[in-house]
Order: C-alpha cells, then sequence, then structure tokens
C-alpha cells in the first residue's frame, strides 16, 4: 500500500514540477491525460503512462535537485544519509494499483466531494484513494458495532 502512496505522490509531483502547478495542486482532466495518454484521440487506444528514459529525466532534473543529502539526523535517518530525486520513479513502469488510485482522485474530486478550487486535485485526495484502490476503506457494516 505505502509502495503505492509512494508511486502515486511521485508521479503527482513530477507532472506537477513540469507543467506548474495550479493553487497546490494539478490540473484535474491534464493529469488524467499524463496518466493514460491518447484519452482525445478516438482513433487511437488509450495507453498507460510510458516509463521515462534517463535522457529524459535528466532534462527534468537539474544537478542540484538530483539527490538530497541530510545535513544532521531526521527522524530515522543519520547525517549524509542520501535521498535520490522522485523523478527518478519515473523510470518505473506504474503499477495498475497507482493508475487506478490516480484515477480514482479525479472521480474524488469531481464527483464525490467537489471542493475548491474545483479545477484542481490536491495532495490530500491521494491518500484516500490508495486506501480506496487496496480496498482498506473501512464500510459502516465493518465498524464493530
Amino acid at each position: 500500500m505505502y509502495e503505492t502512496f509512494w508511486k502515486v505522490l511521485c508521479h503527482f509531483h513530477i507532472y506537477g514540477q513540469t507543467t506548474s502547478w495550479r493553487n497546490r495542486g494539478v490540473k484535474q482532466m491534464s493529469w488524467v491525460s499524463y496518466l493514460f495518454n491518447d484519452l482525445n484521440d478516438k482513433n487511437v487506444p488509450v495507453t498507460r503512462l510510458a516509463p521515462s528514459t534517463n535522457e529524459e529525466i535528466a532534462e527534468i532534473i537539474s544537478a542540484s535537485t538530483s539527490s538530497y543529502t541530510t545535513e544532521s539526523n531526521e527522524d530515522i535517518f543519520k547525517l549524509d544519509t542520501v535521498f535520490e530525486s522522485f523523478h527518478l520513479q519515473a523510470k518505473i513502469i506504474i503499477s495498475d494499483r497507482a493508475l487506478l488510485a490516480g484515477i480514482l482522485t479525479l472521480w474524488l474530486k469531481r464527483c464525490v466531494v467537489p471542493t475548491l478550487p474545483h479545477e484542481v486535485i490536491v495532495t490530500n485526495v491521494v491518500y484516500p484513494m490508495i486506501l480506496l484502490a487496496h480496498e482498506k476503506l473501512i464500510s459502516p457494516s465493518d465498524d464493530g458495532d
């Protein structure tokens, strides 16, 4: 479940940074178009997000953002722990569950809880959709009452 959460958040931030954020989120339909290619072309089958090449990723990230090194102990991470850029997640094929959670964010934002700003999806809707994609949400009949 957390692996799916990581994948969706990485792609959410990759997309947000490469297209510029809108009110701390991403535009709804363009987010879905990022996850699924050829949505607007009726003559071509819809395909999933393809993995990025090293060259494509190198174009997006600069040397200063290719990694982060802790300068002190940060929670459980010791001094000088190196974290690679989340942009490198784009090299990995996105899982079916991550795609499901990605499309569910649109459904939640547009149909279930339409909140301001109306045109963007913000990160706070991602985790509930990960739970739903993994069938971890508790229904009222499951609460023990």
